[in-house]
């Protein structure tokens, strides 16, 4: 193989690696176990809150779009139904109450990334999720989920975006390895 030959393999095996992007790393705590019946996984009543900070900032609507259809998604491809509370509904079947609490949050799209790189910081979420039994109203457990992304990682950092669809994919996750009381 010549010189130029081996230049441009390099060159797009980096350029591939680029596009890539990191993925976003979800730290998460909290009760050990969660223990839900598997006809109640099929029904997900979804309620998205924050703090009176978080609801002030001029992304918040944004980030409970995003976070909302990222969920939709997850649930849908598990093969569960999720759907916001409807108000006057009383609940009368099995399910699972998804309370997602975003405590803090900053928002930074891709635009942001590319056009600024470093200077414009990092992005990150700070939540909790208490799980719920819809019939007996108990609390299932709880959990933290935490991401942030490195402003140092430059455009390859991972995004709201891609931070929200982590988290999403991770509590769906963890519905899905809930045990059976």
């Amino acid at each position: 193989m010549n010189l130029t030959k081996l230049s441009l393999a390099l060159s797009c095996c980096v350029a591939i690696s680029m596009l890539g992007g990191c993925a976003a790393t979800v730290k998460s705590s909290g009760t050990d176990t969660l223990a839900i019946r598997e006809a109640a996984k099929r029904n997900i009543i979804l309620e998205l809150q924050g703090n009176t900070r978080v609801e002030q900032n001029k992304d918040w609507p944004r980030l409970k779009e995003e976070w909302s259809q990222a969920l939709h998604v997850e649930a849908t491809q598990a093969g569960y139904g999720l759907a916001e509370p409807q108000p006057m509904n009383p609940v009368e079947k099995d399910g699972i109450g998804l309370r997602i609490n975003v405590t803090n949050f900053r928002y930074l799209t891709p635009g942001a990334r590319y056009s600024a790189g470093v200077m414009v910081g990092n992005a990150w979420i700070n939540s909790s999720a208490d799980f719920t039994d819809l019939k007996s109203g108990q609390l299932i457990g709880s959990r933290t989920y935490d991401t942030s992304s490195s402003a140092w990682e430059g455009v390859m950092s991972a995004m709201t975006e891609e931070q929200v669809q982590a988290i999403a994919r991770q509590i769906i996750s963890d519905i899905k390895r809930a045990k059976a009381e």
